[in-house]
């Protein structure tokens, strides 16, 4: 019996903790409304007015849910995000019509929702009841699956459902080898997000058009009076740090980075103390690292300290089976983002989609779901509306006159596919499709397909 009243005790301090709202609003209609209107709902409300005294309560409370006016007359409501703790709280942002941008800007820092001013309380009410389901008794928000993320029905999606796990707790650096715009850097935060290094740090930086000296100020931190600056790997300790367009890292730091990924060690410009180093690398490239170090365009021994896993992305062109619901996804999350209806699509839009080459691969998609939900949000769209132009290689191939032609265009599309999916492992694409292997290698460098050939076929 004491067990029983004890567990009902609990669960009902639980309800109470997790029902506690702080309410920063500085006009006194509002903030009396509001508060009388969820008190009857059976939620305890908090007030602040100010920005100060939003803060004081802040530090010395949790709130599992925070109304946030941004406009306060000691601040900016914004400004107080860095005082909340979003693994536990959300925030709902109150927002006039000129701040929309800025209120959605937080969303994707971190706020849960925003209204736009003025609010009606059924709609405050929803928003509520939708935030609380995602928070669990003790405060914290419920462990989200990342894997969720990754849309489509591709063999390389499903394939990647099932390997990216344990990719991600091998813990080991890994390199992500496909076009621009595939998605190589959508999938390096994945494996951040399912790895031991999930609750620490991760940063994303792009190496292209910066000199060694800037690199190593901007990888290594500097501690020379007035140019002081907190390097990437001291940020990213025990997390992870991902490396974009990697082929176009500076010659003289790929050598210089190689022997710090060598010694487990690195000192800041200007400093003598030793700082131990423990991050994961994930490196992004859309060249072949392989014939690039063959060519002594690459450091060798920093290409083997980064590629211990090794990832091929194929382009959206080759699997077409996820452009649909890519596209699906694209829409809603841009619909829920702006507030606005979904586009009316019909089938010539589909189809049209399903056959477009995607020169710009999945970031190409996105640009387009986000254009026709600002331009035909509620409105029918039809496949001119796209503005795109097709040309497929399909398309290509039926155009082609002569037998030969279009025989080596699709031999070359067939034999990069293959590439594609086996990870650039020759031996089996050979085995695939029944060919000799001489005869591949004979077919890639005919085609010029080196840049899909992976790093196991190095030394055959």
């Amino acid at each position: 019996y004491q067990n029983i009243c004890f567990c009902i005790r609990l669960f009902y301090i639980f309800a109470v903790v997790l029902r506690r709202i702080l309410l920063v609003e500085d006009e006194p209609t509002v903030v009396e409304s509001l508060k009388s209107l969820l008190e009857i709902e059976g939620y305890t409300v908090d007030t602040a007015e100010s920005f100060k005294k939003a803060k004081e309560k802040l530090s010395k409370y949790n709130y599992p849910i925070v109304i946030l006016d941004l406009f306060l007359p000691d601040g900016n409501g914004a400004n107080l995000l860095p005082f909340i703790d979003l693994n536990r709280s959300k925030v709902i942002i109150l927002t006039a019509h000129g701040t929309i941008d800025l209120a959605i800007k937080l969303v994707k820092q971190g706020a849960f929702d925003f209204l736009q001013k003025p609010i009606t309380f059924k709609k405050l009410k929803l928003v509520i009841e939708k935030a609380l389901k995602e928070i669990s008794p003790t405060g914290s928000r419920k462990e989200s699956n990342p894997l969720e993320e990754l849309i489509g029905e591709s063999t390389f999606i499903k394939e990647l459902k099932k390997n990216l796990p344990t990719i991600a707790k091998e813990d080991k650096n890994v390199l992500i080898r496909g076009e621009e715009g595939s998605g190589k850097t959508f999938i390096g935060k994945l494996i951040h997000a399912l790895s031991p290094r999930k609750d620490f740090a991760i940063e994303t930086v792009v190496v292209s058009q910066k000199s060694s000296f800037e690199l190593e100020k901007l990888f290594l931190g500097s501690k020379i009076p007035g140019k002081e600056q907190e390097g990437l790997l001291e940020k990213t300790l025990r997390g992870t740090l991902i490396i974009r367009r990697l082929e176009h890292m500076d010659s003289k730091f790929q050598k210089l980075f190689a022997e710090i990924l060598q010694q487990g060690y690195f000192f800041s410009l200007g400093d003598n103390e030793q700082k131990m180093l423990n991050t994961r690398f994930i490196s992004t490239t859309s060249q072949n690292l392989y014939k690039m170090t063959s060519e002594g365009l690459f450091n060798e021994n920093l290409l083997i300290k980064l590629n211990e896993i090794e990832l091929e992305v194929p382009p959206l062109r080759e699997r077409r089976e996820d452009i649909i619901p890519l596209f699906e996804f694209f829409i809603q999350k841009f619909c829920e983002e702006y507030g606005l209806e979904k586009p009316i699509l019909t089938e010539s839009t589909y189809n049209f989609l399903y056959e477009y080459h995607f020169p710009g691969n999945v970031s190409e998609l996105k640009n387009i779901a986000e254009r026709l939900v600002l331009l035909y949000h509620g409105k029918p769209v039809k496949a001119e509306d796209l503005q795109l132009k097709t040309d497929s290689p399909k398309n290509e191939i039926f155009s082609i006159q002569n037998w030969k032609q279009a025989k080596k265009q699709f031999e070359k599309e067939f034999l990069k596919r293959k590439l594609l999916e086996t990870g650039g492992d020759i031996k089996k694409v050979a085995k695939l499709i029944n060919l000799d292997l001489s005869n591949v290698y004979r077919k890639i460098k005919e085609y010029g397909l080196e840049n899909y050939v992976g790093r196991k076929n190095e030394g055959n």
